[in-house]
């Protein structure tokens, strides 16, 4: 059992964890389907906060690795998973020592208590061109996710504090990085009839891009192989 606070709620949602997962498997798929667009399968992976280390496999990492700070997750984890590696460790005591092509971390960052700590870490775990991807929730749905948890209809996420891409560009470029893309997707996170299209439909890139739930953004450590000119696809900062 965790000590600290978020390892111990997590230590405690770990039993209904993946139950949480599955009725809301459309936003995991898309989840899943938007780190894929930057992590290519057999590859050097670490994701941080992994759980039960599902977002993880479906990467299809030839070596990845699973952190997370709650005992309980690495547990399921590595049942699940025993072709994978998985460790308890919390970023807030710096990284751990090894270095992997891409780091990813997918709704974590909205519960670190230090998001420069964390993020520095993070980059401390990258080869020299390595890619960071870190996925959070869009801060513009806030009041409609604190309501879902009031009603029981997603899991509940302990405290927690949603970050702008401000929050998470000032940290990246305090930790050395450049900014490769920032891009939000999934505006319907339910399979729902005749509305789906917004999510696919090229004319609605635009809503998407402003009002999606996922955020993703992806930083370097450089402009190797994988990388291209630090900037991001959309200039808006907000």
């Amino acid at each position: 059992m965790s000590s600290d606070p978020v390892g111990k709620h997590f230590d405690n949602v770990a039993p209904g964890y993946d139950r949480w997962k599955e009725k809301a498997r459309h936003y995991y798929a898309a989840l899943k389907a938007s780190l894929a667009e930057i992590v290519p399968p057999r590859n050097h992976v670490l994701e941080v906060g992994c759980a039960t280390g599902d977002i993880l496999a479906s990467l299809d990492p030839a070596d990845g690795v699973g952190i997370d700070i709650s005992p309980a997750m690495i547990q399921i984890a590595a049942r699940k998973h025993p072709d994978l590696r998985f460790l308890v460790h919390d970023l807030m005591d710096g990284p751990i020592d090894e270095r992997f092509d891409y780091v990813v971390a997918a709704d974590v960052a909205e519960h670190v208590p230090d998001l420069d700590v964390c993020v520095q870490a993070m980059a401390g775990m990258l080869t020299d061109n390595g890619v960071l991807v870190i996925v959070t929730a869009n801060p513009a749905w806030g009041p409609v996710l604190h309501l879902a948890e009031r009603l029981h209809l997603k899991m509940p996420e302990g405290d927690h504090r949603w970050r702008s891409r401000g929050d998470l560009l000032g940290a990246a470029i305090r930790a050395g990085l450049h900014e490769r893309s920032f891009t939000r997707s999934l505006l319907v996170p339910k399979d729902l009839v005749g509305v789906g299209i917004l999510d696919r439909a090229s004319w609605a890139s635009g809503i998407r891009q402003r009002f999606g739930l996922i955020q993703r953004a992806v930083f370097e450590t450089g402009r190797g192989p994988r990388g291209s000119p630090s900037g991001s696809v959309y200039p808006d900062p907000t």
